[in-house]
């Protein structure tokens, strides 16, 4: 009897497990499209980053010309001049205005005295009037400025020549200036680019009005194209204010005079009251609302209207009388 052995059981193979990874296009392909939206997101933030560069830079630009403008327009908005004698040498007398070295905009170095002088906190000795000089003159590293000189006091010698950067009082104004320039209203309505008080007729020495001009530099945007391809600065926008002088040359002599004649205690006179009384009193509460453009000693003659007469405003402040009605004036 034959007997069959069964052959031994294998065990079962195990499991397959699958070990595909990615294949080389696809990382590629993910790879591409990472760099793609890096890149992407990195230019809107270097885009942002370059407008805001811009817009910051064109701010500095306007804010630097605007308080430029302030400052030279305070200065010509207090401006004063006091009259010389009939009898007086033009050229020892030290009140003058000058408006020189002419340039595209008109006088791009003036100089005149003010009443813009500091009122709180003055250094002894200093005066509300103050002679102030503006130049252009490029600083110790190349850049042009726009620079402003205060005297502590009103001129008492006579002097054509201008302050140095360096000089006492000297102070920047406007740093990186690309062009300055003040052009004069004379009597006739006409503008001069240059002007000069010292033979001047007493009722011409100050003009009717100025124009201030400023144009600051800023930096090439990206995409401009200046004039000049190696330039990375260009001419910003030009500003321009106008300001009126208000005040005409004061006449010493004629107030001294007035003084000796009895002045503000002559019963006889005609005051501002009685002014007030015989028109219109529009012009009054006005400049007393405007705290009289910033003239504090014209506020308070005309508070003091019981006793102040008309011809110490006339005499003093013509601007002002031409202001009243006519019947003052008679």
């Amino acid at each position: 009897m034959t007997v069959r052995l069964a052959p031994p059981s294998l065990p079962s193979p195990p499991a397959r497990i699958d070990r595909r990874g990615f294949t080389l296009i696809e990382v590629v392909g993910a790879f591409m499209m990472t760099v793609l939206i890096l890149v992407f997101v990195t230019g809107i933030f270097v885009e942002n980053g370059r407008q805001r560069e811009a817009a910051t830079s064109l701010m500095a630009e306007r804010l630097a010309a605007v308080s430029a403008l302030d400052l030279v327009g305070a200065d010509f908005a207090g401006a004063i001049h006091l009259k010389r004698g009939d009898e007086d040498d033009p050229e020892a007398h030290p009140w003058r205005i000058l408006g020189t070295a002419p340039g595209e905009y008109g006088s791009t170095a003036v100089r005149f005295v003010t009443q813009a002088g500091p009122r709180s906190n003055p250094a002894a000795g200093s005066s509300a009037w103050i002679e102030v000089a503006y130049f252009l003159e490029e600083d110790e590293n190349g850049v042009p400025v726009l620079w402003r000189w205060r005297s502590p006091r009103p001129p008492s010698e006579a002097s054509r020549s201008f302050p140095e950067p360096g000089d006492p009082g000297a102070m920047r104004a406007a740093v990186g200036v690309a062009a300055f320039g003040v052009r004069w209203l004379d009597a006739e309505g006409n503008w001069q680019d240059e002007w000069d008080s010292t033979f001047a007729p007493a009722e011409q020495a100050m003009p009717e009005a100025v124009e201030i001009s400023i144009q600051m530099r800023r930096r090439v945007r990206p995409g401009e194209a200046p004039l000049d391809p190696e330039a990375d600065e260009v001419p910003g926008l030009l500003q321009t204010r106008r300001v009126a002088l208000m005040m005409r040359p004061i006449d010493v002599a004629a107030v001294i005079a007035l003084g000796q004649e009895g002045g503000d205690d002559d019963p006889d006179c005609l005051t501002v009251d009685e002014c007030l009384a015989s028109g219109d009193s529009a012009w009054y509460q006005q400049l007393l609302a405007s705290n009289c453009g910033g003239d504090d000693r014209l506020c308070e003659v005309l508070r003091d209207s019981a006793k102040t007469c008309w011809s110490t405003i006339e005499t003093t402040y013509p601007a002002v009388a031409a202001l009243a009605p006519e019947s003052c004036a008679q």
